[in-house]
């Protein structure tokens, strides 16, 4: 079944959704966050997948947030919209955020074109978040697809 068929069984449509598969970028690890697992610990996932490298999502895009686990599969972690900030705009959660304040400044400093998303949370799919595995294509380098990709296939839901 792809991650498209399941929304529709469960009534939401995936039509506009954009999917995107967290990973710790290689430049932003630190002490404080060797892997992806140290920054959801520090629960700094919900910000660090707003962060990206040019406008890769459209305003008030709804966003499924899926984090990277081993073999190519994610695990979805959120359902929000994302809305696009004015370049240079990094939101006040971001900013302030001492805890995660390397991965704002390694990101600002790697990214050619840094832009920031404000986001807005969603219910709609909240049974899914933590259980909900899928199988991402290759090349796992193409970390923002449609929702109803045909290539996104659901392993666990």
């Amino acid at each position: 079944m792809t991650l498209g068929e399941l929304l529709q069984a469960r009534g939401f449509d995936p039509t506009g959704v954009m999917a995107i598969r967290n990973t710790l970028h290689a430049e932003d690890a630190s002490n404080d966050f060797r892997d992806l697992a140290d920054v959801i610990s520090a629960n700094a996932l919900p910000m660090y997948d707003r962060m990206q490298d040019g406008p890769r999502i459209a305003h008030r895009t709804a966003v499924l947030s899926f984090a990277a686990t081993d073999g190519g599969q994610a695990r979805l972690t959120s359902l929000r919209t994302f809305l696009l900030r004015k370049p240079g705009s990094v939101p006040g959660d971001i900013v302030y955020d001492y805890d995660a304040a390397h991965l704002l400044h390694s990101f600002i400093a790697r990214a050619a074109t840094p832009c920031f998303y404000d986001a807005i949370e969603r219910e709609e799919l909240n049974e899914l978040f933590g259980r909900l595995v899928v199988q991402w294509p290759e090349p796992l380098s193409d970390n923002i697809l449609a929702a109803n990709d045909d290539a996104l296939t659901v392993v666990v839901a």
